[in-house]
């Protein structure tokens, strides 16, 4: 069928009534439906690959999949890691599923690209590194939660040294060489030898027994993010530098996708696999400039830290282009669900690319925005398109304003651009976190004598990762002579309003008490806000920090830099959050408590973005 076809547009429209055609699941259907290797680089920069920077990089292999793919040349990815990874998975906006950079873990009912294919008829296997969550003594964040069938690798890369003389995790520098990894969530044990060969000779035996489902396989290896161990072999064909060990590790990994292409023709696969090649982010250009012709590293809310190569390679149905719009890593997702014959998910952001193959027409982003909130402050970044500029809010530092550089390829030019001014970019900023940071939450109001229940996204819920507010809105009398829970969520929080009018904040083991609270009106607004980071070893020694705010119509009755803590495993998460009363209903609010509305940033007055008084202003609106 494949050779038959004679334009992109033919084919798909094949494909798709193929598919839509009584599709039951047997194995005539899953014929249909193509393979699915997608290969993650590792702060990959698009001076990475010869054919897409100055030429200096030794991947022919890539090259020659590169003029045989659509390339889409104006990509974007987030700037670090997770974030990407998570954007990739679920083609939602990371901020919005609280991967800011980092987060405990994807929600259990989010979708994912995975889950998606699953669905389809899919064999699903995750290879290489994870880095879609910092809780790694939680099961749920592990990938056999999130749609694969099988895995195997690392949960991240600061795991790779393995555990202590004691078998406790340790987070410290990463390695390339004999490697601890996981198989299934089974404990860690070490591998011998180079961690890209034994994570691509695991996604060989995958594509050299196929078996009858259609298969997906998501490859994210390890090269050639730091430390750069390459092979000796490889090693000495460059010179003994920073910039030749660099260049060593590039040429393996171009070797090692070129065993995976020569199996896929070997095994007869190759028209019937789609190849996704990509990189999670920019390079942090610590051996050469990686990310040329761009400014900017990996880190920031630059051209350098977020543009990075895309192909998308389908033999005889998908013809080579050169594709100059904005793309994004969110669009991952649902162009591989339309190049398997399903249609995209409502409620993501990513966009299918399908329809920009073939010429159609195609709705692309307008806008791009990124943010990292801190305790005390923010990190943020913007593009505005038809302006052709973007903005940049390092944590410390003035704002920057550069051009938006043109696609691969085009002509690059240092335009010079009007500058940002701060309240301008402000307000883009706090108008796209009013979209994308409220968590979006079941809501069953209370009644029969049982509390009112919030339940869904688990990992975004409670307050125990990062930033985190919730506003209630509090009808009628709020002080009688007992003690009224307000919110519980068992073994982790609980907050109570206390006869003597303060409130009682438990979280753990840690007990707090606001101030007095002043005399109530109709409708009373509260709004507790925590910070909470875990302590950090590597790659810097970071302290645990926590923050908590209080806010009573509007006045702070609490600030507290008391320690606070996740609990131990991840079933007190599972558990709803009960509103206006105990689980069982007891110590129940005399009045009545709206449905709460949770951000996932501590808020308060005077910061960047959204802040208290925009959360306060949602608070006590209904009638």
């Amino acid at each position: 069928m494949a050779g038959s076809c004679k334009t992109a547009v033919y084919c798909f429209s094949l494909l798709a009534i193929l598919l839509s055609a009584g599709c039951s699941g047997n194995d005539a259907d899953q014929v249909l439906k193509p393979n699915i290797l997608l290969i993650l680089a590792d702060d990959l920069g698009n001076n990475d690959l010869g054919s897409w920077g100055d030429g200096s990089a030794p991947t022919p292999t890539l090259d020659q999949l590169s003029q045989q793919s659509v390339r889409f040349r104006q990509h974007y990815t987030d700037s670090t890691c997770s974030p990407s990874r998570a954007a990739l998975l679920t083609g939602r906006e990371p901020t919005s599923i609280g991967f800011q950079p980092t987060a405990l873990g994807l929600s259990p009912d989010l979708d994912t690209l995975p889950k998606k294919l699953q669905s389809l008829g899919y064999r699903t296997a995750h290879i290489g590194k994870w880095h879609v969550g910092e809780a790694l003594e939680y099961s749920s964040i592990q990938p056999s939660q999130h749609g694969f069938d099988y895995w195997f690798g690392m949960l991240n890369h600061f795991v790779l040294k393995g555990p202590n003389s004691r078998g406790e995790t340790l987070r410290t520098k990463p390695t390339h060489w004999n490697p601890w990894l996981q198989e299934n969530g089974t404990p860690a044990r070490q591998f011998e030898g180079y961690l890209d060969d034994i994570l691509t000779e695991k996604a060989l035996g995958l594509i050299e027994k196929p078996g009858a489902k259609p298969w997906f396989i998501n490859l994210w290896l390890y090269s050639p993010h730091t430390p750069h161990q390459p092979p000796a072999e490889d090693a000495a064909k460059f010179p003994n530098t920073p910039e030749g060990r660099y260049l060593a590790i590039l040429s393996r990994l171009d070797q090692n996708v070129s065993r995976l292409l020569k199996a896929l023709q070997e095994s007869g696969q190759a028209e019937n696999t789609i190849v996704v090649f990509a990189s999670d982010n920019g390079s942090p250009n610590k051996a050469r400039d990686s990310n040329w012709p761009f400014g900017g590293t990996k880190d920031t809310y630059l051209e350098g830290g977020q543009r990075s190569p895309l192909l998308l390679h389908w033999p005889n149905h998908l013809k080579e282009k050169d594709i100059r719009v904005p793309t994004t890593i969110m669009d991952i997702f649902p162009t591989i669900v339309a190049l398997a014959g399903s249609k995209r998910p409502l409620d993501i952001d990513g966009q299918s690319l399908v329809p920009l193959i073939q010429g159609n027409v195609y709705h692309g982003p307008e806008k791009l925005f990124f943010a990292i909130p801190y305790a005390t402050g923010m990190s943020y970044g913007g593009r505005v398109f038809d302006e052709g500029r973007l903005f940049y809010r390092p944590f410390t530092g003035p704002m920057m304003t550069a051009a938006i550089a043109p696609p691969v390829g085009a002509a690059q030019f240092n335009q010079s651009v009007p500058a940002f001014p701060f309240d301008a970019a402000n307000t883009l900023i706090r108008d796209w976190e009013r979209d994308v940071r409220e968590v979006p939450l079941t809501w069953q109001p209370a009644g029969d004598g049982k509390p009112g229940i919030l339940s869904g996204r688990s990992m975004q819920r409670a307050p125990i990762f990062g930033g985190y507010s919730i506003g209630l809105s509090l009808r009628g009398s709020p002080f009688v002579d007992r003690v009224q829970t307000i919110i519980e969520q068992p073994g982790i929080w609980q907050v109570q309003l206390l006869q003597d009018r303060r409130l009682r904040i438990q979280h753990g083991d840690v007990v707090q008490f606001s101030s007095i609270l002043e005399e109530a009106v109709v409708c009373n607004k509260l709004v507790v806000g925590m910070q909470v980071d875990a302590a950090v070893d590597f790659p810097l020694q970071t302290p645990a920090q926590s923050v908590l705010r209080v806010y009573w119509n509007g006045l702070s009755v609490l600030e507290s830099t008391a320690l606070l803590r996740r609990p131990e495993t991840d079933q007190p998460l599972m558990q709803p959050t009960f509103i206006g009363a105990r689980a069982d209903g007891s110590e129940a609010f005399e009045g009545v408590i709206e449905k709460p509305r949770v951000i996932n940033k501590l808020l308060y007055a005077e910061q960047d973005g959204i802040g208290l008084q925009d959360l306060q202003q949602q608070l006590c609106t209904a009638p």
